[in-house]
Protein backbone atom coordinates (compact mmCIF):
# COMPACT_ATOMS: atom_id res chain seq x y z
CA UNK A 1 0.00 0.00 0.00
CA UNK A 2 1.02 3.49 -1.01
CA UNK A 3 1.44 6.44 1.31
CA UNK A 4 -1.86 7.92 -0.37
CA UNK A 5 -3.59 4.70 0.71
CA UNK A 6 -1.94 4.34 3.97
CA UNK A 7 -2.77 8.25 4.90
CA UNK A 8 -6.69 7.46 5.49
CA UNK A 9 -5.63 4.63 7.87
CA UNK A 10 -3.48 6.41 10.08
CA UNK A 11 -5.78 9.00 10.40
CA UNK A 12 -8.65 6.88 11.13
CA UNK A 13 -6.45 5.48 14.03
CA UNK A 14 -6.05 8.52 15.09
CA UNK A 15 -9.38 9.74 15.42
CA UNK A 16 -10.08 6.49 17.02
CA UNK A 17 -7.41 6.72 19.55
CA UNK A 18 -8.74 10.11 20.30
CA UNK A 19 -12.63 8.94 20.77
CA UNK A 20 -12.77 8.15 24.56
CA UNK A 21 -11.45 11.70 25.14
CA UNK A 22 -14.74 13.08 23.85
CA UNK A 23 -17.27 10.67 25.19
CA UNK A 24 -17.09 8.03 28.03
CA UNK A 25 -20.33 6.89 27.75
CA UNK A 26 -20.30 3.13 27.95
CA UNK A 27 -23.26 2.41 26.10
CA UNK A 28 -21.06 4.43 23.63
CA UNK A 29 -17.82 2.91 23.97
CA UNK A 30 -19.34 -0.69 23.83
CA UNK A 31 -21.00 -0.01 20.56
CA UNK A 32 -17.78 0.94 19.08
CA UNK A 33 -16.29 -1.99 20.43
CA UNK A 34 -18.82 -4.40 18.23
CA UNK A 35 -18.19 -2.35 15.33
CA UNK A 36 -14.63 -2.47 15.63
CA UNK A 37 -15.25 -6.33 16.01
CA UNK A 38 -17.38 -6.34 12.97
CA UNK A 39 -14.94 -5.01 11.58
CA UNK A 40 -12.26 -7.65 11.56
CA UNK A 41 -15.00 -10.26 10.67
CA UNK A 42 -16.02 -8.07 7.45
CA UNK A 43 -11.77 -8.03 7.01
CA UNK A 44 -12.22 -11.66 6.86
CA UNK A 45 -14.69 -11.64 4.40
CA UNK A 46 -12.93 -9.70 2.22
CA UNK A 47 -10.49 -12.65 1.33
CA UNK A 48 -13.16 -14.73 -0.09
CA UNK A 49 -15.94 -12.56 -1.07
CA UNK A 50 -13.75 -9.39 -2.25
CA UNK A 51 -10.54 -10.28 -3.38
CA UNK A 52 -11.55 -14.40 -4.88
CA UNK A 53 -15.07 -13.55 -5.66
CA UNK A 54 -16.76 -16.45 -4.19
CA UNK A 55 -19.97 -15.64 -2.47
CA UNK A 56 -20.19 -16.35 1.48
CA UNK A 57 -22.33 -16.51 3.69
CA UNK A 58 -20.67 -18.60 6.22
CA UNK A 59 -18.68 -16.34 7.96
CA UNK A 60 -20.88 -15.55 10.97
CA UNK A 61 -21.15 -19.08 11.54
CA UNK A 62 -17.46 -19.06 11.93
CA UNK A 63 -17.31 -16.19 14.03
CA UNK A 64 -19.91 -18.12 16.13
CA UNK A 65 -17.89 -20.58 16.77
CA UNK A 66 -14.94 -18.90 17.82
CA UNK A 67 -17.04 -16.84 20.07
CA UNK A 68 -18.55 -20.24 21.66
CA UNK A 69 -15.50 -22.31 21.34
CA UNK A 70 -14.23 -19.48 23.96
CA UNK A 71 -17.06 -19.28 25.90
CA UNK A 72 -17.00 -22.88 26.72
CA UNK A 73 -13.33 -23.42 27.24
CA UNK A 74 -13.15 -20.24 29.51
CA UNK A 75 -16.34 -21.30 31.44
CA UNK A 76 -14.71 -25.20 31.80
CA UNK A 77 -11.36 -23.62 33.26
CA UNK A 78 -9.30 -23.27 30.46
CA UNK A 79 -6.61 -20.36 30.62
CA UNK A 80 -7.81 -17.07 29.03
CA UNK A 81 -4.65 -16.92 26.61
CA UNK A 82 -5.10 -20.30 25.24
CA UNK A 83 -8.73 -19.73 23.52
CA UNK A 84 -8.45 -17.24 21.05
CA UNK A 85 -5.87 -19.95 19.67
CA UNK A 86 -7.99 -22.52 20.50
CA UNK A 87 -10.71 -20.39 18.58
CA UNK A 88 -8.34 -19.95 15.51
CA UNK A 89 -7.72 -23.89 14.83
CA UNK A 90 -11.04 -25.14 15.31
CA UNK A 91 -12.62 -22.27 12.70
CA UNK A 92 -9.42 -23.45 10.18
CA UNK A 93 -10.12 -27.47 10.80
CA UNK A 94 -14.32 -26.71 10.08
CA UNK A 95 -13.20 -24.21 6.98
CA UNK A 96 -10.87 -26.57 5.83
CA UNK A 97 -13.25 -29.08 6.09
CA UNK A 98 -15.99 -27.36 4.69
CA UNK A 99 -13.91 -25.78 2.12
CA UNK A 100 -12.48 -28.91 0.56
CA UNK A 101 -15.81 -30.09 -1.44
CA UNK A 102 -17.29 -26.54 -1.93
CA UNK A 103 -14.95 -24.28 -3.41
CA UNK A 104 -15.41 -26.06 -5.97
CA UNK A 105 -18.83 -24.63 -6.65
CA UNK A 106 -19.40 -21.55 -8.42
CA UNK A 107 -21.24 -18.46 -7.91
CA UNK A 108 -24.89 -19.29 -6.42
CA UNK A 109 -23.95 -22.91 -4.96
CA UNK A 110 -21.45 -22.14 -3.16
CA UNK A 111 -23.52 -19.31 -1.49
CA UNK A 112 -26.72 -21.68 -0.60
CA UNK A 113 -24.19 -24.23 0.37
CA UNK A 114 -22.19 -21.57 3.07
CA UNK A 115 -26.17 -20.50 4.01
CA UNK A 116 -27.21 -24.29 4.80
CA UNK A 117 -23.47 -24.33 6.79
CA UNK A 118 -24.59 -21.21 8.66
CA UNK A 119 -27.63 -22.83 9.22
CA UNK A 120 -26.35 -25.94 11.18
CA UNK A 121 -23.87 -24.18 13.22
CA UNK A 122 -27.01 -22.52 14.49
CA UNK A 123 -29.02 -25.93 15.28
CA UNK A 124 -26.35 -27.23 16.78
CA UNK A 125 -25.90 -24.13 19.27
CA UNK A 126 -29.55 -23.82 19.59
CA UNK A 127 -30.26 -28.05 20.81
CA UNK A 128 -26.79 -29.22 22.30
CA UNK A 129 -27.94 -26.83 25.00
CA UNK A 130 -26.24 -28.88 28.14
CA UNK A 131 -22.93 -26.93 26.18
CA UNK A 132 -24.32 -24.06 24.69
CA UNK A 133 -26.86 -22.56 26.99
CA UNK A 134 -29.21 -23.23 23.79
CA UNK A 135 -31.64 -20.27 23.00
CA UNK A 136 -30.67 -18.84 26.31
CA UNK A 137 -27.02 -18.62 25.19
CA UNK A 138 -23.86 -18.38 27.80
CA UNK A 139 -23.77 -15.76 30.72
CA UNK A 140 -21.12 -14.16 32.42
CA UNK A 141 -18.69 -15.89 30.41
CA UNK A 142 -15.16 -15.47 31.82
CA UNK A 143 -13.30 -12.20 30.66
CA UNK A 144 -9.88 -11.53 29.03
CA UNK A 145 -7.08 -12.08 31.38
CA UNK A 146 -3.19 -12.01 30.18
CA UNK A 147 -0.93 -13.43 33.05
CA UNK A 148 -3.24 -12.26 35.39
CA UNK A 149 -3.34 -8.50 33.90
CA UNK A 150 -6.95 -7.94 32.78
CA UNK A 151 -8.36 -4.65 30.39
CA UNK A 152 -10.90 -3.35 33.18
CA UNK A 153 -14.21 -1.14 31.40
CA UNK A 154 -15.41 -0.42 28.01
CA UNK A 155 -12.26 1.94 27.29
CA UNK A 156 -9.62 -0.40 28.04
CA UNK A 157 -11.17 -2.93 25.87
CA UNK A 158 -11.50 -0.10 22.87
CA UNK A 159 -7.92 0.31 23.18
CA UNK A 160 -7.38 -3.36 23.18
CA UNK A 161 -9.50 -3.89 19.86
CA UNK A 162 -7.98 -0.91 18.49
CA UNK A 163 -4.77 -2.74 18.53
CA UNK A 164 -6.22 -5.64 17.32
CA UNK A 165 -7.96 -4.44 14.02
CA UNK A 166 -4.64 -2.39 13.43
CA UNK A 167 -2.69 -5.91 13.21
CA UNK A 168 -5.44 -7.30 10.93
CA UNK A 169 -5.28 -4.59 9.15
CA UNK A 170 -1.23 -4.94 8.49
CA UNK A 171 -1.82 -8.62 8.10
CA UNK A 172 -4.49 -8.19 5.47
CA UNK A 173 -2.33 -5.35 3.48
CA UNK A 174 0.06 -7.54 3.38
CA UNK A 175 -1.07 -10.85 2.31
CA UNK A 176 -2.66 -8.53 -0.50
CA UNK A 177 1.25 -7.49 -1.49
CA UNK A 178 1.77 -10.78 -1.62
CA UNK A 179 2.04 -13.50 -4.70
CA UNK A 180 -1.14 -14.86 -2.99
CA UNK A 181 -2.74 -11.50 -3.18
CA UNK A 182 -1.76 -11.25 -6.17
CA UNK A 183 -3.11 -14.97 -6.75
CA UNK A 184 -6.01 -14.31 -5.56
CA UNK A 185 -6.72 -10.96 -7.71
CA UNK A 186 -6.17 -12.65 -10.47
CA UNK A 187 -8.86 -16.05 -9.88
CA UNK A 188 -11.42 -13.22 -9.53
CA UNK A 189 -10.83 -11.77 -12.64
CA UNK A 190 -10.28 -14.99 -14.55
CA UNK A 191 -9.93 -18.27 -13.43
CA UNK A 192 -8.97 -19.97 -16.54
CA UNK A 193 -6.76 -17.12 -16.93
CA UNK A 194 -5.23 -17.49 -13.50
CA UNK A 195 -4.78 -21.48 -14.02
CA UNK A 196 -3.14 -20.72 -17.78
CA UNK A 197 -0.57 -18.10 -16.27
CA UNK A 198 0.37 -21.05 -13.13
CA UNK A 199 -2.22 -20.40 -10.25
CA UNK A 200 -3.93 -23.62 -8.28
CA UNK A 201 -7.47 -21.86 -8.59
CA UNK A 202 -8.65 -24.18 -5.86
CA UNK A 203 -6.04 -23.82 -3.24
CA UNK A 204 -6.04 -19.88 -3.92
CA UNK A 205 -9.66 -19.80 -3.06
CA UNK A 206 -9.14 -22.67 -0.18
CA UNK A 207 -6.43 -20.29 1.57
CA UNK A 208 -8.70 -17.70 1.23
CA UNK A 209 -11.26 -19.11 2.79
CA UNK A 210 -9.59 -20.24 6.04
CA UNK A 211 -8.09 -17.32 6.46
CA UNK A 212 -10.90 -15.28 6.60
CA UNK A 213 -12.36 -18.10 8.96
CA UNK A 214 -9.41 -17.53 11.40
CA UNK A 215 -10.42 -13.81 11.33
CA UNK A 216 -14.20 -14.75 12.24
CA UNK A 217 -12.79 -16.85 14.57
CA UNK A 218 -10.77 -14.34 16.43
CA UNK A 219 -13.52 -11.80 16.35
CA UNK A 220 -15.41 -14.33 17.84
CA UNK A 221 -13.46 -14.89 20.84
CA UNK A 222 -12.78 -11.42 21.72
CA UNK A 223 -16.37 -10.56 21.08
CA UNK A 224 -17.69 -13.27 24.15
CA UNK A 225 -14.76 -12.21 26.49
CA UNK A 226 -15.34 -8.68 25.64
CA UNK A 227 -19.27 -8.61 25.93
CA UNK A 228 -19.32 -11.93 28.42
CA UNK A 229 -22.82 -13.15 26.89
CA UNK A 230 -23.50 -14.75 23.43
CA UNK A 231 -26.75 -16.60 22.15
CA UNK A 232 -27.53 -17.89 18.60
CA UNK A 233 -28.99 -14.70 17.60
CA UNK A 234 -25.77 -13.03 17.47
CA UNK A 235 -24.34 -15.29 14.52
CA UNK A 236 -27.70 -15.95 12.83
CA UNK A 237 -28.50 -15.75 8.89
CA UNK A 238 -29.54 -12.43 9.09
CA UNK A 239 -25.85 -11.49 10.81
CA UNK A 240 -24.30 -13.36 7.93
CA UNK A 241 -26.79 -10.99 5.55
CA UNK A 242 -25.80 -7.38 7.67
CA UNK A 243 -22.26 -8.64 7.19
CA UNK A 244 -22.33 -9.42 3.52
CA UNK A 245 -24.06 -5.74 3.23
CA UNK A 246 -21.20 -4.38 5.59
CA UNK A 247 -18.83 -5.44 2.77
CA UNK A 248 -20.13 -4.31 -0.14
CA UNK A 249 -21.53 -0.92 0.91
CA UNK A 250 -17.76 -0.06 2.01
CA UNK A 251 -16.09 -1.61 -0.66
CA UNK A 252 -15.38 -5.02 -2.27
CA UNK A 253 -12.02 -5.51 -2.34
CA UNK A 254 -10.91 -2.40 -0.26
CA UNK A 255 -9.58 -3.02 3.15
CA UNK A 256 -10.60 0.77 4.21
CA UNK A 257 -13.70 -0.02 2.91
CA UNK A 258 -14.40 -2.93 4.85
CA UNK A 259 -13.62 -0.96 8.27
CA UNK A 260 -15.90 2.00 7.02
CA UNK A 261 -18.94 -0.26 6.02
CA UNK A 262 -18.78 -2.18 9.12
CA UNK A 263 -18.35 0.74 11.36
CA UNK A 264 -21.29 2.64 9.38
CA UNK A 265 -23.89 0.08 9.21
CA UNK A 266 -23.08 -0.93 13.35
CA UNK A 267 -23.68 2.78 14.77
CA UNK A 268 -26.12 4.11 11.85
CA UNK A 269 -28.97 1.84 13.31
CA UNK A 270 -28.77 2.77 16.45
CA UNK A 271 -28.07 6.79 15.44
CA UNK A 272 -31.53 6.32 13.28
CA UNK A 273 -32.98 4.63 16.44
CA UNK A 274 -34.91 7.92 17.58
CA UNK A 275 -37.05 8.19 14.46
CA UNK A 276 -39.11 4.55 15.66
CA UNK A 277 -39.67 1.89 13.14
CA UNK A 278 -39.27 4.37 10.24
CA UNK A 279 -35.42 4.11 10.94
CA UNK A 280 -35.41 0.63 9.13
CA UNK A 281 -36.98 2.54 6.10
CA UNK A 282 -34.32 5.28 6.17
CA UNK A 283 -31.58 2.37 6.86
CA UNK A 284 -32.69 0.68 3.74
CA UNK A 285 -32.59 3.41 1.74
CA UNK A 286 -29.32 4.71 2.35
CA UNK A 287 -28.08 1.61 1.68
CA UNK A 288 -29.86 1.11 -2.16
CA UNK A 289 -28.59 4.20 -2.56
CA UNK A 290 -25.27 3.53 -1.87
CA UNK A 291 -25.08 -0.10 -3.76
CA UNK A 292 -26.98 1.69 -6.97
CA UNK A 293 -24.92 5.32 -6.99
CA UNK A 294 -21.68 3.86 -5.75
CA UNK A 295 -21.07 0.45 -6.69
CA UNK A 296 -17.62 0.16 -5.32
CA UNK A 297 -18.86 1.21 -2.14
CA UNK A 298 -18.38 4.10 0.20
CA UNK A 299 -14.45 3.53 0.04
CA UNK A 300 -14.44 4.11 -4.11
CA UNK A 301 -16.47 7.50 -3.23
CA UNK A 302 -13.83 8.13 -0.16
CA UNK A 303 -10.72 7.90 -3.00
CA UNK A 304 -12.95 10.43 -5.69
CA UNK A 305 -13.23 12.88 -3.06
CA UNK A 306 -10.01 14.96 -3.51
CA UNK A 307 -10.15 14.08 -7.31
CA UNK A 308 -13.84 16.69 -6.99
CA UNK A 309 -12.34 19.02 -4.56
CA UNK A 310 -9.29 19.54 -6.92
CA UNK A 311 -11.89 19.85 -9.87
CA UNK A 312 -13.62 22.68 -7.83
Amino acid sequence: MTVKHWFPLALGVVVALLIPAVTRDNYVIQLLNIAILNAIVVLGLNFATGWVGQINFGQAAFYGLGAYTTGIATKAGLPWITTPFLSMVIVMAVSLVLGLPTLRLRTYYLAMTTIGFGEIVRLIIVHWEPVTGGTSGLRTIPGISVFGISPQGQIQHYYLLIAVLAIAVLVAARIRQSSLGRAMIATKDSEIAAEQSGVDTTRTKLIAFMIGAVYAGLAGCLYASSIRFISPDSFSGTQAILLMTMLIVGGMGSIPGCIIGAVGLTILPEALRFLGQWYLVLYGLGVIAVIVLAPGGLASLAARLPRWVGAR
